[in-house]
């Protein structure tokens, strides 16, 4: 082959700018990756949804509007291209239905649950419907999240079980977030989980943004047990309380929680809660906040006060699938949220805790 086959030669110019384009596309990129990576700690936009079950001492009629699963069968509907859900307990068929028809009509559905539940009848509706199903296998602590992700948009969490009982029996609360940031926190737990060869170790422990601010100044911080440290942020955040702090606890056993908050009523701020008589054991820090003449009391109503939540000075929140629990924090797959910035939220709390301890006679 002559040189003449090959045309006729480049200019150094006509050279230089495939070059040019080349380096003008790198520069960019990093730019782009700079901006995303450079600042994981906040993230500008969303916004959330607070619900209750609101029991009252009984039981809802299944006719009743605006039910926790109604709430959540609508939020499914919703659904484009994706939901992904750790959750517990799913044995409620109206949210196994609604599953149902969103793989039925295209979008991708995967359900991660605990082991002890796989058998039960609403999971094998799912696999019979052709959606796949993982559970954590026989491992010492529980897959105790109750959340979905939707969309990689949106983020449903709280107490609730997908149950029967969660929404109609138990006093419960989830929160609903419209948040990408956040949603990409969720999303990649449910990843460590349910692609996790190790049954019930998660290999990456990096949140890829541990805190989220959302458009209204609402500030989220996320964490993941076992995983993350999950009692420092507890303390901290009950150690830097200056008025009150207001509790509901299903479980309440961790003696570290239980004398912070036992010091901070020692040294004057007004430190309450409920208990519920479901998670009664020797181990609870409810007899040794009685003694130390705390403004504790039991919840004994027919169902469950399943909430796990902590109020502070009225304008912070910790809340989640998280029982304040040494295996909450060492052997549990669970997600805590840290929630500031916004008295609306925490002023919803504390009414739900005003509902329920104005119910209980002790």
């Amino acid at each position: 082959m002559n040189s003449d086959s090959l045309g006729p030669p480049k200019s150094r110019n006509a050279r230089f700018i495939p070059f040019f384009l080349i380096l003008v596309a790198a520069i960019a990129i990093g730019l782009v990756i700079r901006h995303y990576t450079g600042k994981p700690q906040e993230t500008i936009g969303g916004t959330w949804e607070v619900y209750f079950s609101d029991v009252y001492g009984g039981e809802l009629a299944p006719d009743t509007s605006n039910t926790l699963d109604k709430r959540l069968i609508e939020k499914i509907g919703t659904a484009n291209t994706q939901i992904d859900g750790a959750l517990y307990h799913l044995d409620s068929t109206p949210v196994a239905t609604a599953l149902i028809n969103a793989h039925n009509r295209g979008v991708k559905v995967r359900i991660y649950t605990e082991n002890d539940n796989v058998d039960e009848a609403e999971i094998r509706r799912l696999h019979s419907a052709g959606i796949p199903v993982r559970d954590d296998g026989d491992n010492n602590g529980y897959m105790h999240h109750k959340f979905f992700v939707v969309d990689e948009r949106y983020v449903w969490t709280g107490s609730y079980n997908t149950t029967y009982n969660g929404a109609y029996k138990n006093n419960n609360n989830v929160l609903w977030f419209d948040s990408v940031p956040l949603a990409l926190n969720f999303a990649k737990e449910f990843q460590n989980i349910y692609f996790s060869e190790k049954k019930g170790n998660v290999s990456d422990v990096v949140v890829p943004y541990p805190q989220v601010t959302l458009s209204d100044g609402t500030q989220i911080f996320t964490y993941f047990s076992p995983e993350s440290d999950t009692v420092s942020p507890i303390l901290q955040e009950i150690n830097s309380a200056v008025k009150s702090i207001q509790f509901m606890a299903f479980s309440f056993t961790q003696d570290s929680i239980g004398n912070s908050m036992r010091d901070q009523f020692q040294n004057g701020i007004l430190v309450e809660g409920i208990f519920d008589e479901n998670g009664m054991n020797e181990y609870s820090e409810y007899k040794t906040m009685k003694d130390a003449d705390m403004p504790v009391v039991i919840d004994t109503g027919s169902g469950v006060m399943h909430h796990k939540v902590i109020v502070l000075d009225s304008e912070r929140i910790i809340t989640g699938s998280y029982n304040f629990s040494k295996n909450a924090a060492t052997r549990n797959s669970e997600n805590l949220l840290i929630i500031k910035g916004t008295k609306k939220i925490a002023e919803a709390y504390l009414e739900e805790y005003h509902r329920i301890r104005g119910s209980i006679t002790q």
